[in-house]
């Protein structure tokens, strides 16, 4: 019982530490603030798939295997290395294509659907358009987006961090000059962190056909553009 009083003891020690004191005489006052830094992307990741459908599972799967190793030595060519080429999806999976025959029954054909998809991440952003168009003629039939980044986005957030900080202090002064009381110790101060940047469909096509026919001609254009980064922080100062 000794032991557990003690250990209860130091427990209550070690919160009472953690937890910063309230003013002594109740009063607080609580700020956030909000910091904003832009950069330019320099990093780009997209989903390429490829989706195969026959009714034998054997035949959808050596189909999809034979259009993928197409794919991933185009990819590799377009100049992206093997580490930045990584499998996120594989899915096997049966259906029922439903019909009526020539004398007005109901028939039931079954088949196999194969999705195979990889993630490709681009550090080059120059080299986006020619990955899709290389992968697209090699065989995929399937994107998922683009997705913009900046290997940056630490040092962004760093000075995000700084700008809400220097925020919420400038709010806590005015404040408290204008309620006529003055700040004391600073009690409290949580940081949250919330990136914003591109995430958009780039191909909404089902084959590589219809890809072919509309771009052929003059490569893909892809855009990264700037990224924001964003920090908020809540204060809270005891009023003397």
């Amino acid at each position: 019982m000794k032991k557990l009083t003690a250990v209860f003891a130091a427990v209550l020690l070690m919160v009472s530490l953690a937890v910063p004191a309230l003013a002594e005489n109740g009063r607080v006052i609580q700020v956030s603030g909000s910091g904003v830094v832009s950069l330019a992307a320099d990093t780009a990741s997209v989903q390429i798939g490829v989706e195969t459908r026959s009714d034998n599972v054997k035949d959808a799967q050596q189909e999809n295997a034979n259009l993928m190793a197409a794919v991933l030595e185009a990819i590799k060519n377009a100049g992206i290395e093997e580490k930045d080429i990584m499998t996120s999806q594989f899915n096997v999976y049966g259906g029922y294509d439903y019909g009526v025959d020539s004398l007005g029954r109901e028939t039931r054909t079954p088949y196999y659907q194969v999705n195979n998809n990889v993630t490709v991440t681009i550090h080059d952003l120059t080299l986006v358009g020619a990955v899709l168009d290389a992968a697209m003629e090699a065989g995929a039939n399937t994107t998922y987006g683009i997705s913009f980044s900046s290997s940056q986005a630490n040092e962004a957030y760093q000075k995000a961090l700084t700008r809400a900080v220097e925020d919420a202090m400038t709010k806590a002064k005015v404040l408290s000059a204008a309620a006529g009381v003055e700040l004391g110790e600073l009690l409290r101060m949580d940081a949250t962190q919330s990136s914003g940047g591109y995430f958009r469909e780039t191909y909404g096509i089902t084959n590589s056909y219809a890809y072919s026919a509309k771009t052929a001609d003059a490569g893909t254009s892809i855009t990264g553009g700037d990224l924001t980064v964003t920090a908020d922080v809540v204060l809270e100062y005891a009023i003397k």
